[in-house]
């Protein structure tokens, strides 16, 4: 199985609420998965989901898909943060890198604030950066000669 197709993996729940900042549930999964501990840090997204173990087959197969992607793009180097989104006041799209010696795997956290506190929406990863990276380019690039 090729890393296109075992790599793309998301997961949506119904929302429930807890207490927190979206951006320290971000750090704590990446503390756990900076560790190696990628099983941890998948419990760790959906740890306030009453609602996960409906998904428990969904999980696992995140879990094993996230827990095998260093067979297929090297060692873990690292992360970067490369963009956030808001939607509202309501709603984020937080992006980041996972570094690898062979290539990036972009990991997205979506958030919901139904009330006063921000929760875990979705979760997913894939490898597609370098397709989107490449169409952004080439629309950078034509805008730039339309503009000449």
């Amino acid at each position: 199985m090729n890393a296109r197709t075992m790599l793309i993996a998301s997961l949506l729940f119904t929302p429930v609420a807890h207490a927190g900042d979206y951006n320290a549930d971000i750090d704590d999964f990446f503390a756990l998965y900076d560790k190696g501990k990628v099983v941890e840090a998948v419990d760790r997204v959906y740890s306030t989901n009453p609602w996960i173990n409906a998904k428990a087959d969904d999980v696992t197969k995140v879990k094993n898909q996230l827990s095998g992607i260093g067979e297929l793009v090297g060692t873990y180097l690292g992360k970067e943060r490369i963009g956030e989104q808001k939607i509202g006041d309501r709603m984020v799209h937080v992006t980041y890198l996972a570094l690898y010696q062979r290539q990036p795997v972009r990991m997205e956290f979506q958030y919901y604030r139904p009330g006063d506190d921000w929760i875990i929406y979705s979760y997913s990863f894939d490898d597609k950066i370098d397709d989107e990276l490449k169409q952004a380019a080439r629309e950078t690039i034509a805008q730039g000669q339309a503009g000449e």
